[in-house]
């Protein structure tokens, strides 16, 4: 589709002028960009393999990815870690968020996959760390959801052709439920067309009818039902059930300096996401607090599903599907650009 590609190129130039930049001295890479504040030295943590803590900042998607950072350093698994860590909303979506972790902003961030592919397949220098936000093995369970107006004639995804679809970046995980959607039904390309909002803005833009549908996350699905929005299809759970959706990366040049640290973030990771399937009650308990979620609609809404280690198959199947769709030129190298 002409947004990816596009999204891509806008990616590609962006990082090429970033590190560009940042290699004008000695010992390059983007050790010479200027101090954000945020690096471990700045932010006045441990240095690797200190007794200290590692202070590290981290961007995630708002919602449910969000919460689970946010739960694992209310629960400690970070500190645990040795890992003094700090989660903000991410500033863009999809790949519009990467420069910002190239530029050292960042230290951490949350992608969806196909935007953390497409970034690697770009020829960036980043890893993926550790797995993200999985959907669940059946649909009604999924934590994303196609909505539309009470009235609206779309009755299911076999109705999805003609129409503007609210999405909350282009060229991301969206593109491969468009495609999926697209194929399943035999249309032709272009049947969707995405229109990218943020989230909270989506619901609106349905409500007023500048969108016909829109692709939505929890809690912003559940928002949308209590408003009367409908929902015709689950999305990611379509592809594959259990399909991992988000990732989570770093810079090389990050892991090079401090292998350890990545391998700690992974392994508090993998604590919080053992902690919620142990006791999700706790977790859906904790959401209120985690990002200002009215108590009631933490109740209602789906869970996000944590499996903590990346999935290769799901990152696999995403990569294979994305050359399909002509998303990336070619398949990436996964045992290279998975660790952990």
């Amino acid at each position: 589709m002409k947004s990816s590609t596009y999204a891509c190129t806008a990616l590609t130039a962006t990082a090429v002028l970033l590190l560009s930049a940042c290699g004008g001295s000695e010992g390059g890479g983007l050790s010479d960009a200027p101090d954000s504040g945020n690096t471990p030295a700045a932010a006045g943590g441990g240095e690797c393999g200190g007794d200290g803590l590692t202070a590290l900042t981290m961007a995630e998607t708002p919602g449910g990815p969000l919460s689970f950072v946010a739960y694992g350093v209310q629960q400690g698994n970070f500190e645990e870690e040795g890992i003094d860590l700090t989660v903000t909303p991410s500033p863009g979506g999809g790949t519009t968020s990467v420069p910002a972790l190239l530029q050292g902003e960042y230290d951490v961030m949350g992608l969806d996959l196909v935007s953390a592919i497409t970034s690697i397949e770009a020829g960036l220098p980043l890893k993926m760390v550790s797995g993200g936000s999985s959907t669940s093995d059946e649909p009604e369970g999924d934590f994303s959801g196609v909505l539309v107006k009470p009235d609206s004639p779309i009755q299911s995804r076999e109705d999805l052709e003609g129409v503007r679809m609210g999405v909350n970046a282009l060229g991301n995980v969206n593109e491969l439920a468009i495609n999926d959607i697209i194929e399943e039904n035999g249309s032709a390309e272009g049947a969707i067309s995405p229109v990218e909002l943020p989230f909270p803005e989506i619901v609106a833009a349905i409500g007023r009818g500048d969108v016909d549908a829109g692709i939505l996350i929890e809690p912003f699905v559940t928002i949308a039902e209590n408003q009367g929005l409908r929902v015709v299809d689950r999305p990611w759970v379509g592809i594959k059930p259990g399909l991992q959706i988000g990732t989570m990366i770093m810079t090389e040049e990050k892991i090079d300096e401090c292998p350890e640290v990545a391998d700690n973030f992974a392994a508090a990771v993998q604590a919080t996401a053992d902690d919620i399937r142990e006791d999700p009650e706790a977790f859906r308990a904790a959401l209120p607090a985690l990002i200002d979620l009215d108590p009631a609609l933490a109740e209602e809404i789906n869970l996000i599903q944590w499996r903590g280690a990346s999935d290769m198959e799901s990152i696999e199947l995403t990569g294979q599907l994305m050359a399909e769709y002509g998303l990336i030129d070619e398949e990436i190298d996964y045992e290279d650009a998975v660790i952990n």
